[in-house]
């Protein structure tokens, strides 16, 4: 493996080694993948504080992260997800708060049963046994790491990947750039390229949700839910008002989770004059099978 991959992830959150070194990605040389239409976003422009940026997105092989996880499934391919973490969430070192703990297990109620090959981080994460405010800028010097958080994200993506049912267990690695503490590459095995990467996304977002206050995690619950019904039923195609039967809620809320789902690319919004099922005039259909 080429000596800008970086250290195998249990080393890595023991803490970044001293001389960090300026590098490239984390990806294996020479890998092609297949890009996902988001494009990479220039080095020189900042993140906010409060904001996840995600750099990257792909769907391949990646032959070259396998061991970094001898979990990972031989040939199953893996989404690459490449993200910057300001600078605030990146200062949320200690375990989440009560209110933060619940609403996220509320999303993801498996993750406290989650292996990791880096120990016990995840449950420290979750606040068990004990829980505080998260540290201030006061109190933690320096540069803020974010391989915590950008850990946290790989595992809430593998349960959004499992939940769906396209899989009974998915597996996942977190890497860290050796030149900077913001930038971050995930890497999750999902045979379906479209699954695995709205996984990814919607990760990440609910984990900005979560630490930024507002409680956002309700629609990206009603996404998981969307995501479920439509992997393991095969259904193609959805129109708003049997998401809302579905889903148990109302029109509006059933349309911009289905909207939500087209932004991250598992869905295409169809416009349709007559739709017998729906007065929306809107149709929402998987998006079309990856070669």
């Amino acid at each position: 493996m080429s000596d800008e991959l970086l250290r195998r992830f249990r080393d890595k959150i023991h803490g970044r080694a001293s001389g960090r070194r300026r590098g490239t990605s984390v990806a294996a040389d020479g890998v092609m993948a297949e890009n996902a239409g988001v494009p990479a976003e220039t080095p020189e422009e900042e993140v906010p504080a409060d904001s996840i940026r995600i750099r990257g997105l792909q769907h391949g092989a990646y032959p070259g992260v396998s061991e970094l996880n001898p979990r990972f499934q031989p040939g199953l391919p893996r989404v690459r997800l490449t993200l910057d973490i300001g600078q605030a969430l990146r200062r949320r070192v200690g375990p989440l708060e009560n209110g933060e703990r619940e609403r996220l297990l509320a999303l993801c109620p498996r993750l406290p049963d989650h292996l990791c090959g880096g120990g016990s981080d995840i449950r420290h994460l979750l606040g068990a046994p004990a829980m505080g405010p998260a540290a201030s800028a006061d109190t933690v010097p320096g540069e803020p790491d974010g391989l915590a958080l950008a850990h946290l994200i790989e595992h809430v993506a593998i349960e959004l990947v499992v939940a769906a049912g396209l899989a009974p267990r998915c597996s996942g690695v977190t890497c860290a750039y050796r030149d900077r503490l913001d930038r971050f590459d995930i890497f999750l095995e999902c045979a379906d390229g479209y699954l695995g990467r709205a996984a990814a996304v919607l990760a990440a977002a609910s984990v900005r949700d979560l630490l930024n206050g507002p409680d956002r995690l309700e629609v990206h619950r009603r996404c998981r839910d969307l995501l479920r019904l439509l992997v393991a039923t095969g259904r193609t195609s959805i129109v708003p008002e049997d998401a809302a039967i579905t889903l148990g809620c109302d029109l509006a809320g059933a349309r911009e989770a289905l909207e939500a789902l087209a932004r991250l690319g598992f869905l295409d919004p169809i416009a349709a004059a007559l739709t017998f099922s729906s007065c929306t005039g809107v149709t929402f259909r998987r998006a079309r099978a990856e070669a």
